[in-house]
């Protein structure tokens, strides 16, 4: 069998070690241990042919791997990104790969296809890669090309935030340009000033997220023009919200569709609530948003690599491209797609990288299935509690009888009883308590138990005083 080297690091969804072990001996380089956890680190340890873990990330007492973890949770990395690129670039050489894969690790994105392109390996490409990891310039491709997205500005100083506001009117969505999970991702409608916003959101992400995440260009922020969403024109279903996810591969520069994700409505500060699949938009929807995914992906320059992209659902059927990103969405979105479909994407991606394609993908877009699968989480903001004040932990009181007939909970995933809690409304997308994966035959059925859930669920916590406790949340 081929070599192949997984860089594992946090964010979205890790690749199989089951899957990639089947197909290939799987070396690991692991650039900060604080970013995998116990349960992968196993999975890790029982497939891979060889282990490196980052010497300088280690602490006197070894190696610590959580039990879970986030991005304000994971410590700060150890080394720059050039630094990381080498160490990367020496393991494949010391393994003798011929492929590196790094699964959902948005701040891998650009470092792995430095070390790929360095080894003359397959990957998304380093100027498409830096297309994609940038969010402006990301916006900027997107312009030139021509694909449906907002008008935007760049913001570098509170200067460029008055300036944007003037040009372009309320309301703004404003956006860190590296970070992921909606992470600072914030409404300005002309209620605050925008200045006092912009520098909140500076403050929460300075004192929560450790780094920024290997990235190195200048421009940290933007702002967008809002895109108004239109869920009756696609869906004539308020359980669905107003945009989806699509699944895809870039083979050799071609895009190629594999499954849309539908969503239920978010919570405030842009914060997904839920992943469902299959999709129950119909044929002629789904392929307005393939056609507009094609475009935005393929505008990047993006070569070998998976997409996650995100798209706005507006009235009268048009598109908005939220953005993309070269890796796979997080969440539990892959094993979705896998379950529903029987497609193995962490295999079909490694073979692309090891022989330039794979059989595995699919000819068109995957839309039917007699199975549907939806991935939830409960968030603290499900049963609202005050954002001045921290809370311990205690679980929430049982939601079996939230679960539509026929549906069912197959896993839950909750944090550990005892942890110290707070909301944060520029961090909400860490805010959560419990992940569920909820299954059965019928799709509506598991949006209408998100439904339930949401609106019933309650929390057990109790206040804590704030400036005796370090929150995990």
């Amino acid at each position: 069998m081929k070599n192949i080297l997984l860089v594992s690091d946090l964010g979205g969804f890790p690749p199989s070690l089951e899957s990639l072990s089947a197909i290939a001996n799987v070396f690991v380089y692991i650039p900060r241990p604080s970013a995998v956890t116990n349960r992968y680190m196993a999975t890790i340890n029982r497939y891979a042919s060889g282990i490196v873990k980052e010497i300088t990330a280690s602490t006197p007492d070894g190696y610590d791997h959580p039990d879970w973890v986030t991005f304000t949770g994971a410590e700060a990395y150890t080394l720059t990104e050039e630094e990381i690129v080498s160490e990367i670039i020496r393991y494949a050489k010391g393994f003798e790969v011929e492929a590196i894969i790094f699964g959902g690790a948005e701040n891998m994105v650009l470092s792995v296809a430095k070390a790929a392109e360095a080894l003359d390996f397959r990957s998304a490409g380093i100027d498409a890669a830096r297309n994609a990891r940038n969010k402006y310039t990301m916006r900027e491709k997107f312009r030139q090309a021509g694909v449906p997205s907002p008008d935007f500005r760049a913001i570098y100083s509170e200067e460029d935030m008055l300036s944007a506001v003037q040009a372009l009117g309320y309301p703004l969505v404003l956006k860190p340009t590296y970070l992921a999970c909606s992470i600072g991702v914030t409404l300005i409608d002309g209620s605050r000033n925008p200045i006092e916003v912009f520098r909140e959101v500076q403050q929460d992400i300075l004192d929560n997220t450790g780094d920024s995440l290997l990235f190195n260009e200048e421009c940290l922020f933007l702002v967008e023009e809002y895109m108004e969403g239109c869920n009756e024109d696609w869906y004539a279903d308020p359980l669905y919200a107003d945009y989806v996810s699509v699944e895809g591969m870039m083979v050799n520069g071609e895009y190629r569709p594999v499954a849309i994700t539908d969503k239920t409505p978010m919570l405030s500060s842009f914060t997904e609530t839920s992943h469902i699949v299959p999709s129950i938009l119909d044929e002629e929807a789904q392929l307005i948003i393939v056609d507009a995914c094609r475009r935005a992906n393929e505008s990047l320059g993006l070569q070998n690599c998976p997409t996650h992209t995100e798209v706005k659902l507006m009235k009268d059927r048009r598109v908005g491209i939220i953005e993309t990103a070269a890796r796979f969405g997080g969440w539990n979105i892959i094993p979705q797609i896998n379950d529903v479909y029987g497609l193995d994407l962490t295999q079909a991606w490694a073979e692309v990288l090891l022989y330039g394609d794979s059989a595995k993908l699919p000819v068109s877009l995957l839309q039917r299935s007699d199975i549907s699968r939806c991935n939830m989480r409960i968030y603290l903001e499900d049963n609202p509690l005050d954002a001045s004040l921290h809370y311990q932990y205690a679980g929430y009181e049982p939601i079996d009888h939230f679960i539509e007939h026929g549906a069912s909970v197959h896993a839950e995933l909750e944090i550990p009883k005892g942890t110290l809690v707070s909301s944060n409304p520029h961090l909400n997308a860490m805010s959560f308590v419990s992940t569920l994966d909820l299954r059965g035959p019928q799709a509506r059925d598991l949006a209408q138990s998100v439904r339930n859930i949401r609106q019933g669920v309650r929390l057990q916590v109790s206040e804590v005083e704030s400036e005796k406790v370090e929150v995990n949340v």
